[in-house]
């Protein structure tokens, strides 16, 4: 059986108002979430009627009806989510609780996986991470976990038993993998630009390569992860880079990888245009001290997030809103 671990986090306004300046200047998109993004209203159509739903409440409910996963641990604003969700939360058998993002990390929790407090802030994506997992039955017992971004509504069951089906597959000999999810076009529905890599795993796809032999990724919302066997204070740098957001944050992406012996990594993505997911795979097992595996993987409906931006939410709600696009 499977520990879920859904991250809920929220950033102060002042991050908001840096991000959403980052997202306008880069993108040329207009932020608009203001509030506690995880219960954000969006609208979708189940058995032919129209109804609202706070954006986590998506995740959850998969994770409630997955037979794999035997209990749900929430870290996020406990305050409001027990407000808006508790009543649902109860009336379900399977154990959840929620851990609160701005309680401390625990003594016990920052000598057991050695973690320093300058590098993992308690209320960080990292200390969301690392309390969220010493909560649930996966910790006491060494094992890797689920973790869920609450972000996601069109993640699907069948998705997430495909990727643990993988996860079991690479028990032994990885300790952190993430989906790669395979898109087929130059861009994707919410208009964002995949990752191109030269697919040389042991996971192939179908579908159309650039003229360098490149298929085009991106991410899902999903991770399987046991902290137990990599380093947790390199997780909030590795969240920021996945971003990359603004050149700040690729300089340093460049500085990591050349830290991690490929200097040329810039080169081989942009110009050479042979990164290939192998090598990527190696970056990753440097920088977290730990078997790092990306997983080629069909289902561009779970990478589909909602970042804040309007386009984002109109068109994720268009697709909740159609039938076909509701599985469990």
């Amino acid at each position: 059986m499977v520990s879920a671990v859904v991250l809920a986090g929220y950033n102060n306004r002042r991050e908001v108002k840096r991000y959403s300046r980052i997202v306008a200047d880069h993108y040329g998109e207009k932020f608009i979430e203001a509030g506690y993004k995880p219960l954000r209203e969006f609208k979708s159509v189940q058995n032919g009627r129209e109804m609202s739903k706070p954006l986590i409440q998506y995740t959850l409910e998969r994770l409630y009806k997955n037979d794999l996963i035997d209990e749900i641990v929430i870290v996020g604003h406990q305050m409001l989510l027990e407000q808006r969700l508790g009543k649902y939360i109860k009336k379900f058998e399977k154990p959840c609780r929620i851990v609160n993002q701005n309680s401390k990390i625990p003594g016990d929790v920052i000598r057991q996986f050695k973690i320093k407090p300058r590098k993992v802030k308690y209320n960080s994506i990292a200390g969301n991470f690392i309390k969220g997992y010493a909560a649930c039955k996966a910790c006491q017992e060494k094992r890797q976990a689920l973790f869920v971004a609450s972000d996601s509504p069109l993640t699907t069951n069948k998705f997430v038993n495909r990727f643990l089906k993988v996860v079991q597959d690479n028990l032994e000999i990885t300790d952190i993998l993430v989906p790669a999810i395979l898109i087929d076009e130059r861009k994707d529905k919410l208009g964002r630009l995949p990752l191109r890599l030269y697919n040389d795993s042991q996971y192939q796809l179908p579908g159309p390569k650039d003229d360098h032999g490149r298929q085009g990724f991106r991410l899902s919302s999903l991770i399987s992860a046991n902290p137990h066997r990599f380093d947790v204070n390199t997780a909030n740098t590795a969240y920021s880079l996945r971003k990359c957001l603004n050149p700040n944050i690729q300089i340093k992406l460049f500085k990591t990888t050349r830290g991690l012996g490929y200097p040329n990594v810039y080169s081989k993505y942009f110009l050479r245009k042979d990164l290939s997911v192998v090598e990527v795979d190696n970056i990753g097992s440097a920088h977290f001290g730990g078997r790092f595996k990306l997983i080629p993987m069909q289902g561009e409906e779970a990478t589909y997030d909602y970042d804040g931006t309007d386009l984002e939410y109109r068109m994720i709600s268009e697709m909740l809103k159609s039938e076909n696009k509701g599985p469990v």
